[in-house]
C-alpha cells in the first residue's frame, strides 16, 4: 500500500510521462489524505498512545514543502496555502506534543520482553512425560 501511494505521488510530480499511474495502481490521494486526517483526529484524543500518527502529521508538513518546490521546478504553479498549512501544523504538533523528546525515535527505547505463560506444574496424580535425551 505504501509503495502504491508513493508511486502515485511520484507520478503526480513526474507529469505526463507517468500519467495515470496513480489510477492504474489503485491509489487515490484524497483517500490517503482522509486516512491521515482521521488518524490525526484520533491522535488528538490520546497523543501519547498515537505517536505514529503524530509523527506522520509532522512528516506531512515537511513533505508538502518538498512537493510544492518540486512542482515549481517542473514548471507548475507554486501554491503557498498548502506550505503555510503544512508548516504551521507541523510546528504546532511539535510544540504541543506532551513528550517532545519521544517524537524522534532513537532506537534505544527499552522494549518489554514477551510475556510467556507459566509452565503447568504436574500434580501428584499425573506423571510427567519422559524427556528425550
Amino acid at each position: 500500500m505504501g509503495i502504491g501511494l508513493v508511486g502515485g505521488a511520484i507520478a503526480a510530480q513526474a507529469g505526463a510521462s507517468l500519467a495515470g499511474l496513480d489510477q492504474q495502481v489503485g491509489t487515490n490521494g484524497s483517500a490517503a489524505a482522509a486516512v491521515l486526517g482521521v488518524g490525526l483526529i484520533l491522535a488528538a484524543f490520546n497523543p501519547l498512545g498515537s505517536i505514529s500518527w503524530v509523527r506522520a502529521g509532522i512528516l506531512y508538513g515537511l513533505v508538502v514543502v518538498v512537493f510544492e518546490v518540486a512542482s515549481y521546478f517542473h514548471g507548475k504553479t507554486f501554491h503557498l496555502g498548502p506550505v503555510i498549512f503544512g508548516l504551521a501544523f507541523t510546528l504546532l504538533l511539535i510544540a504541543s506534543y506532551p513528550e517532545r523528546d519521544k517524537l524522534i525515535p532513537t532506537g534505544t527505547e527499552s522494549k518489554k520482553p514477551p510475556v510467556t505463560p507459566p509452565l503447568k506444574q504436574a500434580t501428584d496424580g499425573e506423571e510427567e512425560p519422559e524427556k528425550a535425551s
